[in-house]
């Protein structure tokens, strides 16, 4: 059985090509799964129910849709590539990243996935859509962050903690990290 927080295990596979393919089908089924279906369905939901929504924010939310989607595939395909891995917890990276959007955020996955979700409450004007993610959040940060930084002081030990001091895990900084 599949365990979200654990145990992660590093990606035997040293085929860049392969981990981009893994990782492009994990996107498309996670963005499927957890920023449209379930959405869609609380939006539905709403509507039968009869809460009131606010009017959406058409101009806005696909800006934020985009642009957030577009960190999310980046931080992704990072790990794929540079890391030898792809961010499913069962195949994650083999090799510590810190380029890319890593070397700005530790979590910069789950900040533009939690982006693209309120992107979509505010195009649906649907308050139980951000409530959604704001939950999924709050897990992330209690539950599956904790579990996923054990794992990575496990296995890259120093460097892990070097780069968990001068790495923020949920705001970016100004200035790329760069390894010692």
């Amino acid at each position: 059985m599949l365990s979200l927080v654990g145990p992660y295990r590093p990606s035997r596979s040293s085929n860049k090509a392969l981990n981009v393919l893994k990782t492009v089908i994990f996107l498309v089924a996670f963005w499927l799964v957890f920023l449209y279906i379930i959405p869609m369905g609380i939006s539905i939901l709403e509507i039968e129910v009869g809460i009131q929504r606010f009017p959406p924010l058409m101009r806005v939310a696909p800006i934020g849709l985009l642009v957030f989607s577009l960190i999310s595939l980046w931080s992704a395909l990072t790990l794929a590539v540079n890391g030898n891995g792809t961010p499913l917890p069962f195949d994650t990276a083999s090799r510590f990243v810190t380029s890319g959007p890593f070397a700005f955020i530790r979590n910069p996955f789950m900040i533009a996935t939690t982006g693209q979700g309120v992107s979509l409450g505010v195009a649906l004007g649907s308050i139980p859509v951000i409530a959604y993610v704001a939950i999924m959040l709050i897990v992330w940060y209690f539950v599956i962050r904790p579990a996923e930084e054990r794992d990575l002081e496990k296995r890259f030990g120093d460097r892990w903690r070097a780069y968990a001091r001068a790495v923020r895990a949920a705001r970016p900084r100004l200035t790329p990290y760069r390894q010692r």
